[in-house]
């Protein structure tokens, strides 16, 4: 029961930290995101949870729908920028996906709270990236 208790106040501290995208649930212009966790699937094999870093993923995100891209820096210090491809999404989740040298990617992010949801794929591996997002960091 106090794991539970102690969850709880971790994402109630998180949630204030990065505030989600709104109460209201708007689709903000631009974000700030950060993955915590990757999980990585090779073909055939195990999949491997880490940090974004140990797979040379990029650690932040700034989503810019008003520029139609998303800004990455790996920590290796290789900066990326994305175009986003399409958007949907209600008023609940808000979906971005794109594609970049011929691999596909999708983010699914939750308006009310920013946790987000990232997946890309290639030939022979996945990944799937869970983080954070918050537009109130940018103002």
């Amino acid at each position: 029961m106090e794991k539970r208790g102690f969850s709880t106040l971790r994402m109630a501290a998180m949630l204030a930290l990065f505030g989600g995208f709104s109460a209201q649930a708007t689709v903000p212009e631009a974000a700030i995101c950060a993955v915590q966790q990757v999980v990585t699937c090779h073909q055939y094999e195990t999949c491997e949870r880490a940090l974004p870093s140990a797979v040379n993923l990029p650690v932040l995100m700034k989503i810019d729908r008003s520029a139609g891209v998303i800004v990455s820096r790996r920590e290796s210090g290789e900066e990326r920028v994305s175009k986003i491809g399409t958007e949907s999404g209600d008023d609940v989740v808000h979906i971005l996906q794109g594609a970049e040298d011929g691999k596909p990617w999708s983010i699914r992010v939750k308006l009310e709270t920013g946790a987000f949801t990232l997946t890309s794929a290639d030939s022979d591996v996945g990944y799937v990236a869970f983080g954070l997002c918050s537009s109130t960091l940018l103002k």
